[in-house]
Order: C-alpha cells, then sequence, then structure tokens
C-alpha cells in the first residue's frame, strides 16, 4: 500500500467538506480487501480465523508505520529558528569531587538558543468497522476517532495530520460528516483525575490500576517509576483516566506536576502550570500551550538525574521565595 506523506491537503477532500451540510469532520475511507491481503493490515490487529474476519479494537495505530503516527503517540518538536533567540537555563547532577559516594550537586548554566515549539502526542485511535463481507473479501471502514470542526482555528493542521495517519496505515484517505460532534468529542478525552493516598510503592501502584487491566510489563515499569518518584518524596500521587488507563505521576507542588502515560509514553513530563488548571483540561489539551510551561524528559541514560535536578531547583526556587 502506498504510504506516501499528503504535503498538502487534496484540492478535491477541500472540496468534499465544503459541499458538508455540517461543520463536524472525521477522516475516515472505505476500502474493499481481498481475503488474500488482510495479512496487509494485521498491524492495526485485522486478521482472519477459520476464514471469519476478527475486527480489533480501536487502538493507537504503530508508530513505526509513519512520521504522524511515530508523532502521534510521541508528539514532535519543532525549532523555530525564524524567532530570536531566548535565554535558558539548563541543569544536570554532579557527583561532588568527582564520587556519588559523596552526594551530588546541581550544576546550571545559561545560553541563549533558539526557541522549539512541542506538539503534543495526540493518541488518536483508528477503528475499523465492517460494511459489507463479500465472497472474495471485505469492504471496510477505516477511520481515526478525533472529531474535527472546520471553523477552528487550527483545522487544515488537524485535518493534515489525521489524513496522514490515515494514509501511512491504510494507504488511503477521505473524510466524512461526523456522526458525533465535537462537544461530545471533548466529552470522551476529557481526564479524571484522582489523588491517591501515601503508601508503599505497591500501595500506591494498586491505587493506580484499580480494576483496570494492565500487562505485567506495564505494572513492573509503574513500580520502577513510583520507587524513582517516591525517593524524591512528592507531597501526593496522582492518576489520571479518561475511561481507561492513561496517566500517573506525582505533585511536587501547586505549580509542579509530574506524570507520564505508562501506554504511550516514552517520556516523563514536569508541568509547571498550576494544578488546578491542570486537572481541568482535556488529554489533548494538557501539553497545549507555551513550551516553557512544561519540560518533557525523553527515558534515556541520566533521566533520573535530569528528574531530580529540576525537582532540586524547584525546591530551591520556592524556597528563596519564602525567605
Amino acid at each position: 500500500m502506498a504510504k506516501k506523506n499528503l504535503i498538502k491537503i487534496p484540492a478535491a477532500i477541500l472540496e468534499r467538506i465544503r459541499a458538508f451540510d455540517q461543520d463536524d469532520v472525521v477522516v475516515a475511507c472505505a476500502k474493499f480487501v481481498q481475503q488474500a491481503h488482510i495479512s496487509k493490515y494485521t498491524h492495526l490487529g485485522l486478521r482472519l480465523l477459520e476464514e471469519k474476519l476478527v475486527i480489533p479494537l480501536p487502538t493507537v495505530p504503530d508508530p513505526n508505520a509513519g512520521r504522524y503516527s511515530r508523532a502521534n503517540i510521541e508528539g514532535y518538536e519543532k525549532i523555530r529558528k525564524d524567532l530570536p533567540k531566548t535565554s535558558k537555563t539548563f541543569s544536570f547532577e554532579a557527583p561532588d569531587w568527582g564520587d556519588w559516594s559523596n552526594g551530588s550537586h546541581t550544576v546550571s548554566w545559561t545560553r541563549d538558543v533558539y526557541r522549539r515549539d512541542f506538539y503534543p502526542p495526540k493518541e488518536v485511535e483508528l477503528s475499523v468497522t465492517l460494511i459489507k463481507e463479500k465472497s472474495t473479501g471485505f469492504m471496510l471502514k477505516f477511520a481515526i476517532d478525533q472529531v474535527i470542526n472546520r471553523r477552528t482555528e487550527h483545522f487544515e493542521q488537524e485535518l493534515l495530520y489525521n489524513l496522514n495517519i490515515l494514509q501511512e496505515n491504510i494507504g488511503a484517505a477521505d473524510v466524512y460528516p461526523s456522526i458525533a460532534t465535537l462537544a461530545e468529542y471533548a466529552t470522551t478525552v476529557h481526564v479524571d483525575w484522582v489523588i491517591l493516598p501515601p503508601g508503599t510503592v505497591d500501595e500506591v501502584v494498586k491505587g493506580i490500576i484499580g480494576n483496570r487491566r494492565v500487562t505485567s510489563e506495564q505494572e513492573s515499569i509503574m513500580k520502577e517509576r513510583v520507587e524513582l518518584i517516591s525517593e524524591l518524596e512528592p507531597k501526593v500521587y496522582i492518576a489520571g483516566s479518561d475511561g481507561f488507563l492513561r496517566y500517573f505521576g506525582a505533585k511536587f507542588g501547586d505549580d509542579l506536576v509530574v506524570f507520564e502515560n505508562i501506554r504511550y509514553g516514552n517520556a516523563i513530563y514536569v508541568m509547571y502550570d498550576s494544578w488546578e488548571i491542570l486537572s481541568k483540561k482535556s488529554r489533548i489539551d494538557l501539553l497545549n500551550g507555551p513550551r516553557d510551561s512544561f519540560e518533557r524528559i525523553e527515558h534515556r541514560d541520566g533521566w533520573e538525574d535530569r528528574l531530580s535536578a529540576l525537582i532540586r531547583l524547584y525546591r530551591e526556587k520556592k524556597s528563596n521565595e519564602q525567605s
């Protein structure tokens, strides 16, 4: 299947949208798939079992499908060389006298850098619906689960993004009027946050999971991350869900919250907005806004030290403000 990305929205799709009698739109396409070609869609969970088609549950597309599918899970950064440089302070944790056994200290320095705009992961899902079964194959509908409205400011940006996710995974892309409204869609991505009581690592992890099903690997990673966070002595732990397990982390102050998405995440986020504001945002809006309002720390070597340094700097700043 063709996976070449769309550089711009095809004129035919824009014409279709102009003919719609409503503003809410979804990216979707109908495609006939021969039985012999079902194996080309195993990355979506489609398969044949005793000659019967198994339809998967809606799922976030594999990031290996293409750069938009990867951005859907990891987000992406754009360096703004069109804007003047600004001063930024960097920091890391270093051993005292070259030996970690003597303790550590934070090293900071400031330099001029280009602004980086971070476009957060949307985590939109792709659903498959059987329209009609024929003797030689199946007529299927492939759809992105996000409703977008043609009167919103970033409509064409969102449209191109979703068209490319479908293009990368299906090799085709189209649009249809949405059955659901944008307002109805927004309610499905609202995050319900829970403040967890203090406890042991196992007790905190149990509180985060609740009655949801997770893999043994996810639970193991969660325990590892909670154990590390507990060493930094947070005020409380938090868990967030928009229908199934998505976020967990800790609150270190009213304006510093650390969290990550255990299902798809490859990074931890340090948020500097007030907790009251963060707790009211949807998962799509959570990381929208100025890049200076949060730090994104990828889980690479040394990420623990970087997180520790940021928490230390925050506490030092708060201590200086109070003295």
